[in-house]
C-alpha cells in the first residue's frame, strides 16, 4: 500500500484523491456537515483509506510547513474530529481489529490536534495489546505535551521503530535545507535517534528557521506512521 501522502495530487486547484480524482474538500466538508463516514465513502465510490487519507490530507495541510505544531494547540478542525470516531472506522474497517483501529484512531486525532482523545486511544490500544504505532503515537503526544521525560520513555517502549528508516530519509534533506549540521548529526545518529527529536522539538524556539525545520519533519513523521496504521486495518 502507497503511503498515506501518495494517495494525494495536487493538480493546481485543491488536493485530490490520486486513485478516484474526488476532490479532498468533497470528502471533508461532507465529514464536517456530521455525514457518516461510509456513508460519504460509498456515495463518492471510495475505498475506505481514501477517506482516511482525505482527513490526513486536512489534517497535515497541503504544504511542507502546514500540519500540526510542535506543541500541542486547539484542533483546528474540530467538526472533523467526530469523524475519526470509533463508530466511524468501525464502519470503514469492519474486519479490522479494535486494538489496531484505535492506533489509527490515536494517530488521526493527535494530527487533528484533538490532544485528549488521542492520547486515550492510544493508551488503550496499548493496553490492548497493540505494539506496531500505538506506543510511538503515545510518545508523539507527550513529546508534543510537552512532557519529554514521558515522550523519553515511551519511545524507549517503542525501541528502534521500523519507520525510523524512512523518517530518516525523509528528514535528510529538510535537515540539509535548515542549515544546522549539529542538529542534523544528532538527529540522524545511528539512522533515526528519536530522543534528540525529542531535545529538539521541546526546546525549540517558535517561529525560528530550526523549529520550522523541525515542524517539517514531523508532518513527514506523522504521515509516514499514519501510513503504517492504516496498513494494520486495511488489510
Amino acid at each position: 500500500m502507497p503511503g498515506i501522502l501518495d494517495l494525494i495530487e495536487d493538480r493546481g486547484d485543491g488536493p485530490i484523491l490520486a486513485g478516484s480524482g474526488v476532490a479532498v474538500a468533497d470528502v471533508v466538508d461532507r465529514l464536517e456537515a456530521g455525514e457518516n463516514a461510509e456513508a460519504v465513502r460509498r456515495s463518492l465510490g471510495l475505498h475506505a483509506g481514501d477517506v482516511v487519507a482525505a482527513i490526513a490530507s486536512a489534517a497535515l495541510g497541503a504544504g511542507p510547513d502546514d500540519g500540526p505544531p510542535l506543541v500541542r494547540s486547539r484542533p483546528t478542525r474540530p467538526r472533523l474530529v467526530a469523524a475519526v470516531s470509533e463508530r466511524n472506522l468501525v464502519a470503514l474497517f469492519p474486519d479490522a481489529d479494535r486494538p489496531s483501529l484505535l492506533a489509527l484512531q490515536a494517530g488521526l486525532l493527535q494530527m487533528l490536534d484533538s490532544w485528549e482523545p488521542s492520547h486515550t486511544a492510544a493508551q488503550e490500544a496499548d493496553d490492548r495489546g497493540e505494539r506496531t504505532t500505538s506506543q510511538y503515537w503515545h510518545g508523539i503526544a507527550h513529546r508534543r505535551e510537552p512532557d519529554p521525560g514521558n515522550a523519553s520513555y515511551w519511545f524507549r517502549r517503542v525501541g528502534r521503530h521500523p519507520d525510523f528508516t524512512a523518517l530518516a530519509e525523509a528528514a535528510r534533506p529538510i535537515l540539509a535545507g535548515a542549515g544546522d549540521e549539529g542538529l542534523a548529526a544528532r538527529l540522524l545518529r545511528d539512522g533515526w535517534d528519536p530522543f534528540a527529536f525529542i531535545e529538539a522539538c521541546t526546546s525549540a524556539r517558535s517561529g525560528s528557521p530550526t523549529a520550522g525545520a523541525l515542524g517539517r519533519v514531523q508532518r513527514q513523521e506523522m504521515a509516514i506512521l499514519l501510513s503504517t496504521s492504516l496498513r494494520h486495518v486495511d488489510r
